[in-house]
């Protein structure tokens, strides 16, 4: 089978986006699939055009059995959403043109998110009239609610409403990151039956219990402290001055050192926040190789974090939660929804209510104090991640739609 793939990230990218769709793009390779993968020039998380695909319009290379053709964007490091969005525009342009000089595939694979890369992956279906399958890791333009940046009245909400749902109705089949984002599909569009969630899931060979941490430890100078991490995107959804004052409420922990790890759009709260002097238990390390996220999470006793309190962010599930589990890392976080359900059933963890900084505060101190709690906790990540995220299960499921689709 003939897979043409539409994603804004892909390696040598590192985010969570590029890691995912990497993955699932190699394991159709191995299946025996001729897997092209039309992406933008790889600029995250610095939105720099790294160096050997500047200047070009266009690069093709091949890795690990799959074609991969990146596209010139113009690329930014700026968060505000009018220079973000004209990147992504310019891709989409460069995508469609780009796209139109490939072979005609048998099956579309496209991102729905940002909407620019879902406009130019449907786009090119119906030009080459070839089936698609919509992969929804992403709610668009329902993300623009969530930061504010217009409203369900705006003309441009709108438009863009109307055409996201005209893709979901094309669509051969759509593959829905959690049931939450499955269910809102499903109420956009009434009486459809093409749409089912896939957990992306986690390689549960690269994380698991056991690994050795020191020279994650000794490369970052986090002695022998017992480590909460946040290891992540600081992204528009998470509530860092949440999770930075439950560090400050536990301040009085000298046993502890809270280690923020990652960059976003949240980075500037978070370095404001820093700058006040008062978190000497704090640690923020900007950037940390997808190579050595594992030795992170071996290092890691307790995962935290906070999302700010907006319908979607109820049915947000990271890639930082199947990491943990696999890991055997147990979970404090501020948040209600899917991850919360998560953590009541594999009881891997525990949830609060959204910015209750004195429960996470609580919940932190209860995985310190109660050993027999705390394993219990950390034996239950691993199991509910074998059962439920496999990495593998996900890709044969995302290989078995395309199939149907063609």
């Amino acid at each position: 089978m003939r897979i043409l793939i539409v994603t804004n990230y892909y390696e040598p990218e590192e985010g969570a986006a590029a890691v995912i769709i990497t993955r699932l793009a190699r394991y159709l390779a191995r299946q025996g699939h001729q897997v092209t993968v039309l992406t933008s020039a790889p600029n995250y998380p610095h939105g720099r055009i790294h160096d050997r695909y500047r200047g070009r319009f266009s690069l093709s290379e091949t890795r690990n059995g799959v074609r991969i053709i990146s596209t010139w964007l113009w690329a930014t490091p700026s968060p505000r959403i009018s220079r973000k969005f004209l990147s992504q525009i310019t891709f989409m342009l460069t995508a469609a043109l780009r796209g139109l000089t490939l072979p005609r595939p048998d099956v579309m694979l496209v991102e729905a998110a940002p909407i620019f890369t879902n406009l130019a992956g449907v786009f090119l279906s119906f030009v080459k009239r070839v089936p698609y399958v919509l992969d929804v890791h992403d709610l668009w333009p329902d993300h623009m609610l969530t930061v504010g940046a217009m409203t369900e009245r705006h003309p441009a909400y709108r438009a863009a409403r109307w055409l996201v749902d005209h893709t979901y109705r094309r669509a051969a089949q759509i593959i829905a990151l959690t049931p939450y984002l499955e269910q809102v599909i499903r109420g956009y569009i009434p009486g459809m039956d093409k749409v089912r969630t896939v957990y992306s899931g986690v390689d549960l060979e690269r994380f698991r219990p056991g690994l050795d941490d020191a020279a994650f430890r000794a490369k970052h100078a986090l002695g022998n402290a017992r480590i909460v991490a946040y290891i992540g995107t600081l992204g528009t959804a998470y509530d860092c001055l949440t999770m930075l004052e439950t560090a400050f409420h536990l301040r009085d922990r000298r046993d502890i050192l809270f280690v923020i790890m990652g960059t976003g759009t949240q980075q500037q709260v978070v370095r404001d926040r820093l700058a006040q002097g008062d978190l000497p238990n704090v640690r923020w390390i900007e950037w940390v190789k997808y190579t050595e996220i594992p030795q992170a999470w071996a290092a890691t006793s307790i995962a935290f974090w906070a999302l700010f309190n907006h319908p979607l962010h109820r049915g947000a599930v990271g890639t930082k939660m199947y990491e943990a589990l696999a890991s055997g890392v147990p979970i404090a976080v501020a948040l209600e929804g899917v991850v919360a359900d998560i953590l009541r059933e594999s009881g891997a963890g525990v949830s609060v209510p959204f910015g209750s900084v004195d429960a996470l505060s609580a919940a932190i101190r209860r995985l310190l104090d109660d050993p027999a709690y705390y394993a219990r906790c950390s034996q239950n990540a691993r199991a509910y991640a074998e059962q439920h995220f496999d990495a593998e299960k996900a890709a044969q499921t995302y290989e078995a739609a395309l199939l149907k689709a063609a």
